[in-house]
């Protein structure tokens, strides 16, 4: 893992070797996630896939380390992932009432930094790590409301990532909104307190967010 983020900073330090840029400074973003989980905790559920969540909302700022520019943020994030259950919870009978789609959502305080790299004077393509720490969750089957998951079931310890995403300053407000789409891939075996040690898994996913660069900040 530690190898994998060395490689992926040593190559953006060396696209951004010697460019000049303009930084915006603080910024505010929002957006979700479409995301997945792997991992043995995950692989014997029906029709694993991607599930929508959010949301993603937090402050950003831009800043030069030396020649080097890096943006910098922190706020809510989530992860999540969708199986197909059978319903057989809470009513009380034996009665077969078919197949459900279960979602699950994690929401997380997340603290992130990634280095661009120019395309034009609009677009810019980026890479960073990506740090997290488990809030809450919660279980929703098929057309049910919510259910809170217990603080046994959320993820032990921190996550990490990689970030991987292309930048566009939008041809509104004078350059100040952009529109982020990217994908954020989970290196951290996560576990639960409920699930045991040999039960692990992991998050990725594709996320998209708006961010608004305030003026004069």
């Amino acid at each position: 893992m530690y190898k994998k983020l060395i490689l992926m900073m040593t190559l953006m330090l060396s696209f951004n070797l010697a460019q000049d840029f303009e930084m915006p400074g603080l910024g505010v973003y929002v957006g979700g996630i479409y995301g997945t989980a792997s991992g043995d905790a995950v692989d014997d559920l029906e029709d694993l896939g991607y599930n929508i969540s959010g949301p993603m909302l937090g402050a950003s700022y831009a800043t030069m380390l030396g020649n080097f520019p890096v943006f910098m943020g922190a706020g809510l994030g989530a992860r999540s992932f969708g199986y197909v259950g059978h319903d057989d919870h809470g009513d009380g009978d034996d009665h077969d009432h078919g197949d459900e789609d279960i979602s699950v959502c994690f929401q997380y305080f997340d603290v992130w930094a990634t280095m661009p790299y120019p395309i034009n004077d609009k677009m810019n393509l980026y890479g960073g790590v990506l740090l997290g720490m488990p809030l809450s969750g919660t279980v929703t089957h098929g057309d049910e409301d919510p259910e809170d998951i217990e603080d046994d079931g959320l993820p032990n310890g921190m996550d990490m990532g990689l970030v991987f995403g292309l930048g566009y300053a939008l041809p509104v407000m004078d350059g100040a909104l952009a529109l982020n789409l990217g994908y954020a891939l989970g290196l951290a075996e996560l576990e639960s307190d409920a699930g045991g040690s040999n039960s692990t898994w992991s998050h990725s996913g594709f996320f998209m967010s708006l961010n608004y660069d305030i003026p004069g900040m």
